[in-house]
Formats: C-alpha cells, structure tokens, sequence
C-alpha cells in the first residue's frame, strides 16, 4: 500500500517541522494524534483542521465524521476508525494543504503540505509515524508551570486582601467605639457646667433684696438745695 508523507509545519517559524507518514486507509484523528504526539504537545481533540489553498488560507473547515456518528464512537478506538472517513477522502491534489490549528492551554497553527507519495508500506513500522523532526517543540512547559503558579499567587493576594479589609473594619470599630466614649465625657462636662450655674442664679434668686430710704440719698445732696 502506498504511504503519504506530510510536513507539518509550524506557522510562526517554518523552520521547525516534522516529516510525517500515514497510510491513505487512516483517519484524520490518526494525523491529529502523530501530530499533538510529535511535537510534545499535551492531549487534546478538540482540534480543527481546514483545507487549505496555495496561500495558506483556509477554505473549508473537515468534517471528520457523519452528523451523529462521532457521539457514539466517543471513546471507542475501533468505533471510531469505522466512524470517520479516511484522508484518502480528503487528497484531491498531489501537494495537497491542510491547516491545523490545536485548542488547548496554549494555542498553535500547523501548516500541513502533502509532499510524496512514499513506497509500500513497511511491515516493522506502526503507522502512522513521524519519520523526521526538525527544530524544538513550540510548547512552553515553563509557561504552563508559570501560569498556573500565577493563579495561585493571585488567589492568595485575594485572600491577604480580605484578611486586610477585616482587620480595616475592626480598627474602624474601636475607633468609633473610643469617639463615642469621648463624646459621652464631653456631654457630661457640660452637664456639669449648667448645674454650676443653675445653682448660683438659684442662690442669686435667694438673697433678700436690700432697701434704700431717703436717708441713704441725703447724703448726695448738698444742703439748702431742694429736691426736685
């Protein structure tokens, strides 16, 4: 049987690739695995892959399976071969293109061109397989570990914040609580001055009177003079 071989290369630097060769009988869920396996990329199937024209543009998106059928063979490895269509079904041309595009944590774009049309297959290879690798993986370990270590940091910031505002709150309380003490001994100050004055006007009040008579005018007057 006949063998396809593809480059599958990385969009931001066609410099790294990976030389992949798949029986035409395979599905693209097979690619898709080599793929994610060849390039150290964690697992995952909810890639995309799109026909591609000479340019590099997508022009329709692959539906790799029936409306329906790719529920049922979830799961099931040899359900699922049953259930998707071949590539075979997909080359229509000798340097056929595909664009991949994997969804995960970290997000790529892989530029798929068929290059040969290799000899029979090998008996002592499992296909498919990648036959030739060229340049590091775009996944960044560092970056995972990074970001997840940034969503921990950030969880315990939200917490030292909370603990921050409560004690806020409770410094606020006692602050108010001791204004509210020296409001009460202020009122009481002043309590006390209008008793002092209530007593001395009530004194005040108390005091008799004193009288004049003429006798205590008499003497303002010079003698002889009358009085008006």
């Amino acid at each position: 049987m006949t063998i396809y071989k593809f480059r599958v290369m990385y969009e931001d630097d066609d410099s790294i690739y990976r030389d992949i060769e798949i029986k035409p009988s395979q599905t693209i869920q097979d690619f898709e695995s080599v793929i994610v396996s060849a390039y150290n990329l964690p697992p995952n199937l909810s890639g995309r892959f799109f026909v591609s024209n000479d340019n590099w543009h997508k022009v329709k998106q692959l539906i790799v399976a029936p409306p329906g059928e790719e529920k049922k063979a979830k799961g099931k490895s040899k359900g699922l071969s049953a259930a998707m269509p071949m590539l075979v079904a997909f080359i229509d041309d000798p340097h056929q293109k595909f664009i991949y595009e994997y969804m995960g944590t970290q997000e790529f774009v892989f530029l798929i061109e068929l290059m040969t049309l290799t000899g029979n297959e090998k008996p002592t290879v499992i296909y498919p397989v990648c036959v030739r690798q060229q340049g590091p993986s775009p996944f960044k370990k560092e970056e995972l570990v990074a970001h997840y270590s940034k969503v921990a940091d950030d969880g315990d910031q939200e917490e030292h914040r909370l603990d921050d505002e409560e004690d806020d709150l409770e410094s606020m309380g006692k602050e108010g609580d001791a204004e509210d003490i020296g409001a009460t001994d202020d009122l009481a100050g002043e309590d006390d001055v209008t008793d002092d004055v209530t007593e001395d006007v009530e004194e005040a009040a108390e005091e008799p009177e004193e009288e004049f008579t003429d006798e205590d005018f008499g003497s303002d007057f010079p003698e002889g003079e009358e009085k008006d």
